[in-house]
C-alpha cells in the first residue's frame, strides 16, 4: 500500500462571524485541532497564514484610521521580529486528554534571540522572512511597509517550536493535537520612537483569514505502542537587581540540552513608550516614562557562572568580561556571545546569522530620549545580547537536572535599584509515549 498525502487547511475553532480577531477586541486566544484520524501529520509543514492590520485608534475601523506620518508618526513596532511579535504563548496539547505536549511562553522574546541568531541580515531580513513573515532589516523599512501600510499585510509563517523544528511527525490516530495561540498585547507589540505616546494610545493590531496549512501522510502504518522523541523549550522568568544577580530554579527536567537567556529592563514590558522585545545587556537608570535625557546606560556583565547544585557546571571556571575598571571599553564580548550562540544552535549547524559586534557591544543607551545612540537605531536587526550555555554539543542524552538545582551567577553594575527582566529559556529533551492500554504520557 503506497504512502499518500494530503495538504490540509484548518481554520481555528473561535474566530468570531467578522473572521477578525485582536487582543485589543477580546480574542486574545486561538485554537486549532488536527482532530483525530488515520494519518500522520509532518509538523515541520505547520504554517499559519493570514493578514495583519494595524489601526491607530479603535473608531470605526475605515483607511483613515490607520497610522500615517502624519497622525501618528512615533508609532513603532519590532521590524526583527515583524507578524511573530504577535504570539505571546505557543502551547500544543492533547486534543481530547489536553495533556500539554509543548508549551513556549514568552514566545515574542524567544524569537527576539533566535530569529537574529538564525537569519542573515541582507540574505533573509532583506529576502524572504521580510516577504512570509514581515520581517525588516532596520525600524524605517518596518514602519513604512507594515506600520504604515495602506492596506493588509498577508503573512505565511512556521510555528517555531522545540516540536516543529525537530521534523517530528505525530500520528493522529494515537495523539490528535490541538494548538494553542495566545495574542501578545497591543502595548508589547508597539512602542513610541521618542518616548510620547499621546498619538498612539489605542493603536491595536488585528490579523483575519487566518488558517493552518499542514501536510498529512496517509496510510501509514502506527503501531498500537509506541514513543517519540523531541527537543522542547522551556521558558522561565526572573528578575535583577543587585551587583551578585542569581537566576535559580529547580527545572525537573532529565534530559537538558542548553539554556539562555535574555534581558530587558521591567519598566519596558507591555509600555508603549518603549521596545518590550529589547534584546540588550542589563541596563541602569531607565525611567520608562517621557523623554528624558538621564541614565540609560549597560550593567555591564563582569563575570557569569553556569552552576549545577552549587558547582560549576559544565565550565569549573568563570567567563570574565572584556571590560573592566581598568579597560573600560564598549567592544562586544566574544567569549560570552560565542557561548550565546551556540547555546541556540550547535556551532556546526551554524551557518548564517545577523548578530555582529556593531549590534553586541556595550555603545547603546536605553534613555527615552531619541539619539543616534539609542537602542532604537541599533544597526543590522537592532540590539542583540544574550548569556547561554551548551551542555551537550552531541544533541543526544543532555544534562539531568531533574533532582539538581540550576543557576546562572552574574557579576555585573546593576547599582541602582532599577529592576531587569531574565527570560530563561531551556532546550531539553523530551519523549511523548503511547500505549493501547495506558494511553498518552508526556516523558520529561
Amino acid at each position: 500500500m503506497s504512502v499518500s498525502k494530503k495538504y490540509l487547511s484548518i481554520l481555528p475553532n473561535n474566530v468570531p462571524a467578522s473572521g477578525r480577531v485582536s487582543h485589543a477586541r477580546g480574542n486574545p486566544i486561538l485554537t486549532i485541532t488536527l482532530g483525530r484520524q488515520d494519518g500522520v501529520v509532518d509538523l515541520s509543514t505547520l504554517r499559519l497564514s493570514g493578514n495583519l492590520d494595524i489601526w491607530r485608534s479603535a473608531g470605526g475601523l475605515a483607511d483613515n484610521e490607520r497610522p500615517t506620518a502624519a497622525n501618528a508618526a512615533e508609532l513603532r513596532g519590532s521590524h526583527k521580529l515583524g507578524i511573530y511579535a504577535c504570539i505571546d504563548q505557543l502551547v500544543f496539547r492533547h486534543a481530547e486528554t489536553k495533556q500539554v505536549i509543548e508549551h513556549l511562553r514568552h514566545n515574542g522574546r524567544f524569537m527576539s534571540s533566535f530569529l537574529p541568531i538564525m537569519a542573515s541580515t541582507n540574505g533573509d531580513y532583506a529576502g524572504h522572512l521580510m516577504e512570509t513573515a514581515l520581517v525588516h532589516p532596520n525600524y524605517d523599512s518596518f514602519t513604512k511597509s507594515v506600520i504604515r501600510n495602506t492596506r493588509e499585510s498577508p503573512f505565511c509563517i512556521p510555528l517555531v517550536s522545540g516540536l516543529t523544528l525537530g521534523g517530528t511527525k505525530l500520528p493522529l490516530s494515537k495523539i490528535p493535537v490541538e494548538i494553542e495561540i495566545h495574542l501578545t498585547p497591543d502595548a508589547q507589540m508597539f512602542y513610541s520612537s521618542d518616548g510620547n505616546t499621546t498619538n498612539i494610545a489605542n493603536c491595536f493590531y488585528e490579523l483575519s483569514g487566518l488558517e493552518l496549512n499542514c501536510e498529512v501522510e496517509y496510510n501509514v502504518p502506527t503501531p498500537d505502542k509506541g514513543i517519540l522523541s523531541f527537543n522542547s523549550i522551556t521558558s522561565y522568568f526572573s528578575t535583577l537587581e543587585s551587583t551578585n544577580s542569581i537566576i535559580n530554579f529547580n527545572l525537573g527536567l532529565s534530559k537538558v540540552l542548553a539554556a539562555f537567556v535574555n534581558f530587558v529592563p521591567s519598566n519596558f514590558i507591555n509600555n508603549l513608550a518603549q521596545d518590550g522585545f529589547l534584546t540588550y545587556m542589563p541596563t541602569v537608570g531607565t525611567t520608562g516614562g517621557p523623554p528624558s535625557t538621564g541614565g540609560g546606560g549597560a550593567a555591564n556583565l563582569q563575570t557569569i557562572s553556569f552552576l549545577r547544585n552549587g558547582e560549576r557546571f559544565p565550565k569549573s571556571f568563570e567567563v570574565s568580561s572584556v571590560r573592566s575598571d581598568s579597560n573600560p571599553t564598549n567592544v562586544a564580548d566574544p567569549q560570552v556571545i560565542k557561548d550565546f550562540l551556540h547555546s541556540i544552535i550547535p556551532e556546526r549547524h551554524h551557518t548564517r546569522t545577523s548578530i555582529s559586534p556593531m549590534n553586541s557591544n556595550r555603545g547603546f543607551e536605553t534613555s527615552d530620549i531619541q539619539t543616534e545612540g539609542g537602542y532604537r537605531f541599533a544597526p543590522d536587526s537592532g540590539c542583540n545580547y544574550g548569556v547561554g550555555q551548551l551542555y551537550d554539543m552531541l544533541d543526544s542524552e543532555g544534562v539531568d537536572f531533574a533532582n539538581a538545582q540550576f543557576s546562572i551567577q552574574m557579576t555585573n553594575d546593576l547599582n541602582d535599584g532599577n529592576p531587569n527582566s531574565a527570560y530563561l529559556f531551556i532546550k531539553s529533551k523530551v519523549s511523548v509515549a503511547w500505549d493501547a492500554q495506558m494511553g498518552v504520557q508526556i516523558i520529561m
